[in-house]
């Protein structure tokens, strides 16, 4: 399931932050999206140039998830190659909150081995991480629901392997004026009918639309 915010022109970000295209409306859906979710998948740049922090949730949200078999909090999975972290960022500098570092085997044993102290570590692909291989091995310890915030060149790697099966976005009213910002991932990044819109929100100014893939329409074309 992706989660992402588009400027009223497309772009991933404004004033450099996909922070900046937000309001209390986008951060309400934000937070529902985590609540339901196992998994983060997100970026090492994202992470950093958002400043992550450990996902905070309410105490009628966590009750929900223990009644479900859920952990108590969805476990943040970082994706990075060179595993670079900067542990003053706020997810990586706290200590009541691990998360999960997703590379592959090409990231150095060393940064590895001194990672392993403190955070577990999933390799997946060899040169690259290979996202379908990382999520059945994520999936398999505990939950199925996969949330991916980003950033574009991640979203662009699971259009590829197609391995979406829901878009949640929502189309902020705010301009972007950066014009070397990615274009956000959409139902437009796919094929006419591999995705259907099954609700659409508006509240003001900001548009929220859910779609889920349409599996019947490739099983249609490999038939033809």
């Amino acid at each position: 399931m992706l989660n992402m915010i588009a400027s009223s022109n497309g772009l991933a970000t404004r004033k450099g932050l996909s922070g900046q295209l937000g309001g209390d409306e986008d951060k309400a859906l934000f937070r529902t999206l985590r609540s339901l979710s196992d998994f983060i998948l997100v970026g090492l740049r994202t992470v950093h140039d958002e400043q992550y922090k450990p996902p905070r949730l309410t105490e009628e949200e966590i009750e929900e998830r223990k009644l479900s078999g859920k952990r108590l909090l969805p476990r943040i999975t970082v994706v990075s190659n060179s595993l670079k972290i900067n542990r003053e960022t706020p997810l990586f500098s706290s200590d009541t909150y691990s998360p999960t570092l997703l590379t592959s085997e090409s990231s150095r044993d060393a940064e590895k081995t001194k990672l392993l102290e403190r955070y577990e570590i999933i390799s997946a692909g060899k040169e690259r991480v290979d996202f379908r291989e990382g999520i059945d091995k994520l999936t398999m310890q505990r939950g199925q629901i996969v949330l991916v915030e980003g950033g574009p060149s991640i979203n662009k790697q699971l259009v590829a392997a197609d391995l979406f099966d829901e878009l949640c976005i929502t189309f902020s009213p705010f301009y972007s004026d950066d014009l070397d910002s990615a274009i956000v991932t959409t139902d437009k990044s796919y094929p006419s009918g591999h995705f259907e819109e099954v609700r659409k929100i508006e509240i003001n100014g900001f548009t929220f639309s859910r779609y889920l893939r349409n599996r019947g329409i490739q099983k249609s074309l490999a038939n033809r």
